[in-house]
């Protein structure tokens, strides 16, 4: 007896298309658990936010992100909660691997990379792809990819300036400092806005004390931790007053970033690459918060 023959790539695609279609003519719907900020962003500016029945606490926008169902927070998510949603699909980080190994076989896990820059628009179009979203998906790439390339048209040939991004530490305190290193999308950005990273190590995400800032001397600090958004600009600059053996800090060029997007990896790169190009080359106030 003879078997038939299995479907080549082309007809597998052919196929799932088609099964595509009949769901969707029988009405099926997507039931979608994002378990990031930036993740969530994303399924709405593809246009695929109606799909989402979870995310997490700190999911924001955009605003309709607010009335999904919580999940919980980043690493720390309820896996009863998750489940009891019944979503067909769960989109999230490689962090979230080892936990979503004890979700139920039919549920669908889709993880994509998120540290870097060409992490994030690679992103973009395979979760397109898993939500029947890939038109707006690849639009949405292709907007993120124009917009970056005309930022560093504009800053091109401008002095590089050395810039101390620091994304946590104690809050009252120059004590406990996190820094960004070269591997995160924000670096990227940075070098995209004229801007290079003063600290020029291999530690993704270092932990440095004040001694070794100064060290650094860099010519520009952002402090973009939401740990600050309850502590007054004052302060903050009054903690790095005494260091003006630091250029930035002789300069007054602090920034002080108020909105938690700038540490998530989404829809929203382009106008934090666009900030840091006005930053970092045109005139304006001196060591003064940023909200966006």
């Amino acid at each position: 007896m003879n078997s038939a023959p299995l479907p080549s790539a082309a007809g597998e695609k052919a196929l799932l298309f088609l099964a595509f279609l009949f769901a969707a003519a029988l009405g099926f719907t997507q039931r979608v658990v994002s378990l990031a900020p930036g993740l969530t962003e994303i399924i709405f500016a593809v246009g695929r936010g109606d799909t989402l029945v979870g995310v997490t606490k700190f999911c924001d926008f955009p605003p309709s992100a607010k009335s999904v169902a919580k999940v919980g927070g980043f690493l720390d998510f309820n896996l009863e909660a998750l489940i009891a949603l019944t979503p067909d699909i769960v989109v999230g980080y490689p962090e979230h691997a080892g936990k979503l190994r004890l979700l139920p076989g039919q549920i669908r896990t889709v993880l994509v990379g998120h540290k870097s820059l060409s992490d994030l628009l690679r992103s973009i179009p395979e979760i397109g792809r898993v939500l029947g979203a890939e038109i707006q998906a690849e639009r949405l790439a292709d907007s993120l990819n124009s917009t970056l390339r005309e930022i560093s048209r504009r800053v091109a040939g401008r002095e590089k300036i050395r810039v101390l991004l620091v994304a946590g530490r104690s809050s009252g305190e120059l004590k406990n400092m996190f820094i960004i290193g070269r591997g995160d999308f924000l670096n990227d950005l940075l070098a995209i806005a004229g801007g290079v990273n003063a600290y020029t190590g291999a530690v993704p995400y270092p932990s440095i004390s004040l001694e070794a800032a100064v060290f650094l001397n860099p010519e520009f600090i952002l402090e973009v931790s939401a740990y600050h958004e309850g502590i007054p600009e004052a302060k903050i600059l009054e903690l790095w007053r005494p260091c003006m053996m630091v250029t930035a800090v002789a300069k007054r060029q602090i920034r002080v970033i108020r909105d938690s997007f700038w540490l998530r990896p989404g829809p929203r790169v382009g106008q934090i690459a666009a900030a840091l190009a006005s930053m970092l080359h045109e005139p304006g106030d001196p060591a003064r918060a940023v909200h966006d």
